[in-house]
């Protein structure tokens, strides 16, 4: 099965798609912001990241970029409610420079599961 690293800076989000992806029989791992996902990326094989896009220190455009930089053969899922700046203005960029899905917050847990599937 897969190794998802699952990015966000809500323990809620980190826990339930831990608590979801676990028992599929995939590795999870969890980081609390862009520049812990990329010191597990830069050690452990990843094959999918779930990453918000807005959180603190290192956000999620800025930790794509350095992974597709880096030319890491990760999938990534980018996830965001987009705050007060809605959905759209987040994810769109995400796509731009190197996201292969998105998804907007909150996460519908049966189509979260169902396209980490497909991913």
């Amino acid at each position: 099965m897969a190794t998802i690293l699952i990015t966000d800076d809500d323990p809620t989000v980190r826990a339930i798609a831990t608590e979801l992806l676990a028992p599929d029989g995939h590795r999870v791992l969890e980081a609390v912001d862009g520049n812990q996902a990329l010191e597990i990326v830069r050690r452990e094989p990843i094959d999918l990241i779930v990453l918000d896009m807005l959180m603190p220190d290192k956000d999620g455009l800025e930790t794509i970029i350095a992974i597709r930089r880096e030319k890491r053969p990760i999938r990534i899922l980018a996830i965001s409610s987009g705050g007060s700046m809605g959905a759209d203005s987040v994810l769109k960029p995400a796509l731009a420079f190197g996201a292969d899905r998105i998804m907007v917050k909150p996460l519908r847990i049966s189509v979260f599961a169902k396209t980490v599937t497909e991913m």
